[in-house]
C-alpha cells in the first residue's frame, strides 16, 4: 500500500502538477501578502480609474448644470479678488435669469477691498435675501488651516464645506457628504446643499437608512460609507460618508461661461441660464483651483479640472443617484476578493502546464488577461468594483515562474554564461555586448565610441554628518535602501544605466550601451532623464517620510543633469575593465549638481538642467531659469534651468516654458 501510494506520488510529481500546485499557491499567498501591505492600491487604482473612463464616457453630461468660471482674462479685467461691487453686479445679473440654485465655489469670509462699505452691506443683503444662493469654506485642510464661511450664508445655513478628499497624487477618486466636527456637530457638503435643494422639488430627502443604521438613503439610493479596505483601497482614511465618484458624462465638459459674459450681458449668454443650477468658481493659472481625476491619464491635453467643475460632476452624480439613474459604487467581501485572486493564481499554473510552446504560452497569457479585463468591465458596468490588479499579477507571476520553470537547459547554461560576464560590466551591458558581440568586442577590449548621451548626477546633501552619527551597518542599511529605491527607478523605470556609484553619490547616463544615433532617440534620453530624475524626486520625499516615520535620519537629495559628446568604452587592464564613460558632459553634470547648495534650498531635491538637455527633450516640463553662471573648472558660461515638474497638459504637444 506505501509503495503505491509512494509511486502515485512520484508520478504526480514529475506530471508537473505538484509544482504548479506549488508555485500557483505560493503566488497566491506572496500577493495576498503585497495586497495586505498596500503595495498594490496603487495598480488596483489605477485599473479602477480605466474602468471608470471607459464608463463615463458612455453617460451624458448634466445639462442641469451650467459653470461660471473666472478666467486670467476675467481677473485682469476685474481685479481679484472680485470686488463686492462686481459680485453684487453678478448675483444681480444670475438671480434675474431665475436660475434654480447659485453656488459660490469662492472663499468670500471677508469684504472687498477689506475696509468694507455700501457694497459689502448690499452683498450680505444679497445673500440673506435669496434662499437659493449657496457658500463654502473649507472645514480643514492637511496643515489644520480653516478658512470660514460668508456671515451671511452661515447665520442662513447655506453655506458647505469644499474639502474633497484625494488620494495619493492628489486625484479625486472619492466625495465626502458629511463629516462631524469635535463636538458631534454633522456638517454637510457644498454639493449636497445645492444638490438637496434641487430635489425639494421632487420631495426627496436625506433620511436613515432602517437596513444600515451607518448609510443615508436619499431618494432610489443608499449611500453607505466605504470602509478603509473598500474595494483596492488598503487603511485608506475613510472619516465621515465617503463614497466613490463616478464622474458621470466625463470627460466631457459642463457648459461653461466667463465672468465677463455675464457682466456684459450678452442675450445669448443670459438665456442659457435660466431654471439651470449654476456654480461659480475659478478656472486661472493666476490663482490655481485645479485638482487631478481619475480619468486624467486617457486624456489629450489638459488633465487638471477647476475644482467648481468637481464639485459639478459631484452634484450631478447625487441627483442621478437619489433619482434612480446611478448607484452608488459597491464591491465584494473580503472574503469573495481573496477566493477571486485564489482562482486565478491557480488556474494560470495549470493553464501553463498546457501551453508549453512559445505560441501558447503568449496565447494563453494575454487571453487570461482580457477575459479578466472584460469580467472586471462587465462588474464595474453593474456598479461593482472587483479587483483586477491583484489576480492579474498572480495570473502572470504564475505564468512566469511555470515558464522558469520549464525553460530548458540552453537558456540555463545561457544565463550562467552571462552570469560570469556580468562580472566585469553591469548586466544591461552584457547583455547588449551578447547580442552584437562582434560590433563591440575588439581583443578582448569594448571598442571606445564617441557618442551624444545626457549624464544624470545625484549626490546627498548633508551626508557626512548623517555618517558621523550613525552606526556604521545602520548608515549601510540605510544608504543601501536608498541605493535600490533610485537604481530600479533609473534602470527599471527610465531605461537609463547606473554607470558607477561615488560615494554616496550616483552617475547614471541615458544612452548607453546601445548609442543613440538618430535625433528622436537622443531627445527620448533627454527626456527619460528629466522624467527619472522627478521620479526620484517622488521616491525621495516618500522615502523620506518612511524615514521619519521610523525615526531615522532625512536627507535632501540634489541632481545635475546634462546633454553633449561622450566617449564610452572599456578602462582598465585585460583582468578587470570597466565601462567607462568620459567627456566634458560628465563634468558638466558633476558640476551642475553640486551648483550653489542655496538653489532651492527647501525642495528635498534640486534638479538642475543645462540648456542643451532641454533643447533635446520633449517639451513637456514646468522650468524655471536659474541664469547664465559659470560652472567650476568651466570656461564658458553655461545656461542653466531647474525643474519644478512636468506638464499638467498637452504632455508631448505644449511648448517649453524656458
Amino acid at each position: 500500500m506505501l509503495s503505491v501510494l509512494k509511486r502515485q506520488l512520484l508520478a504526480f510529481s514529475r506530471s508537473g502538477l505538484l509544482v504548479a500546485l506549488l508555485i500557483g499557491n505560493g503566488v497566491f499567498l506572496a500577493i495576498l501578502g503585497l495586497r495586505t501591505t498596500g503595495i498594490l492600491q496603487g495598480l488596483e487604482l489605477s485599473a479602477y480609474d480605466m474602468l471608470l473612463w471607459s464608463h463615463s464616457i458612455s453617460t451624458s453630461i448634466d445639462n442641469r448644470i451650467v459653470m461660471i468660471l473666472a478666467n486670467d482674462e476675467d481677473q485682469r479685467q476685474w481685479g481679484w479678488p472680485l470686488g463686492d461691487k462686481e459680485l453684487v453686479q453678478l448675483f444681480e445679473i444670475l438671480l434675474a435669469q431665475h436660475p434654480y440654485s447659485i453656488g459660490l465655489d469662492i472663499y468670500r469670509d471677508l469684504p472687498v477691498p477689506l475696509e468694507g462699505g455700501s457694497h459689502y452691506e448690499r452683498l450680505n443683503q444679497l445673500l440673506k435675501n435669496h434662499d437659493n444662493i449657496f457658500g463654502i469654506y473649507k472645514y480643514r485642510d492637511e496643515r489644520g488651516v480653516k478658512v470660514n464661511p460668508p456671515p451671511s450664508l452661515k447665520e442662513e445655513g447655506r453655506a458647505g464645506f469644499n474639502d474633497i478628499p484625494p488620494d495619493k497624487g492628489g486625484v479625486i477618486r472619492r466625495g465626502l457628504l458629511y463629516v462631524a466636527d469635535e463636538e458631534g456637530n454633522v456638517e454637510e457638503f457644498f454639493g449636497l446643499k445645492q444638490a438637496l435643494h434641487y430635489l425639494e422639488q421632487q420631495q426627496i430627502y436625506p433620511e436613515g437608512d432602517p437596513d444600515n443604521p451607518s448609510a443615508v438613503k436619499l431618494g432610489h439610493s443608499s449611500i453607505v460609507p466605504l470602509d478603509p479596505d473598500f474595494g483596492g483601497y488598503v487603511n485608506q482614511d475613510t472619516g465621515g460618508l465617503q463614497f466613490m465618484l463616478t464622474y458621470p458624462g466625463a470627460p466631457t465638459y459642463f457648459q461653461s461661461f466667463s465672468i465677463t459674459q455675464i457682466l456684459r450681458q450678452q442675450p445669448t449668454t443670459l438665456e442659457k441660464l435660466k431654471g439651470k443650477i449654476l456654480i461659480i468658481g475659478v478656472n486661472a493659472e493666476a490663482t490655481p483651483d485645479f485638482l487631478y481625476t481619475p480619468f486624467g491619464l486617457w486624456l489629450r491635453g489638459e488633465q487638471r479640472l477647476p475644482g467648481a467643475i468637481i464639485h459639478a460632476y459631484i452634484i450631478s452624480q447625487i441627483l442621478n443617484m437619489a433619482t434612480g439613474k446611478l448607484q452608488p459604487v459597491q464591491t465584494w467581501t473580503e472574503q469573495q476578493e481573496i477566493i477571486w485572486i485564489w482562482i486565478w493564481s491557480l488556474l494560470s499554473a495549470f493553464v501553463c502546464l498546457w501551453a508549453r510552446s512559445l505560441w501558447r504560452f503568449t496565447l494563453s497569457t494575454l487571453s487570461g488577461l482580457l477575459i479578466l479585463s472584460f469580467l472586471g468591465y462587465l462588474a464595474f458596468a453593474e456598479n461593482i468594483w472587483i479587483p483586477v490588479a491583484a489576480p492579474s499579477l498572480g495570473w502572470s507571476i504564475t505564468f512566469l515562474l511555470m515558464l522558469a520553470h520549464l525553460s530548458n537547459q540552453d537558456k540555463q547554461h545561457r544565463a550562467i554564461l552571462m552570469q560570469l560576464f556580468s562580472k566585469h560590466v553591469s548586466k544591461d551591458v552584457a547583455e547588449a555586448i551578447w547580442k552584437a558581440r562582434d560590433q563591440y568586442l575588439s581583443e578582448g577590449r569594448l571598442v571606445s565610441q564617441r557618442i551624444t548621451a545626457t549624464v544624470l548626477f545625484t549626490d546627498l546633501q548633508g551626508f557626512t554628518t548623517v555618517s558621523e552619527n550613525t552606526e556604521p551597518q545602520a548608515l549601510m542599511d540605510w544608504l543601501n535602501e536608498y541605493m535600490e529605491l533610485m537604481v530600479n527607478t533609473i534602470e527599471e523605470d527610465h531605461n537609463g544605466q547606473v554607470n558607477k556609484f561615488i560615494g554616496d553619490a550616483v552617475m547614471a547616463v541615458f544612452g548607453v550601451p546601445i548609442p543613440s544615433i538618430t535625433p528622436e532617440a537622443i531627445s527620448q534620453d533627454a527626456t527619460n532623464a528629466v522624467r527619472c530624475a522627478l521620479a526620484m524626486r517622488e521616491k525621495m520625499d516618500l522615502l523620506c517620510r518612511q524615514w521619519q516615520a521610523k525615526g531615522k535620519p532625512t536627507i535632501r537629495m540634489r541632481i545635475g543633469i546634462f546633454t553633449g559628446p561622450l566617449v564610452v568604452g572599456s578602462l582598465g587592464g585585460i583582468e578587470r575593465q570597466e565601462y567607462a564613460v568620459i567627456g566634458d558632459t560628465v563634468n558638466t553634470a558633476s558640476r551642475l549638481e553640486s551648483y550653489d547648495k542655496n538653489v532651492e534650498i527647501d525642495s528635498i531635491c534640486r534638479i538642475l538642467v543645462g540648456q542643451p538637455t532641454l533643447e533635446h527633450a520633449l517639451p513637456e516640463f514646468q522650468v524655471n531659469r536659474v541664469g547664465e553662471v559659470l560652472l567650476k573648472g568651466k570656461q564658458s558660461k553655461v545656461t542653466i534651468y531647474s525643474v519644478a515638474g512636468r506638464l499638467a497638459k498637452a504632455r508631448h504637444d505644449s511648448e517649453h516654458s524656458f
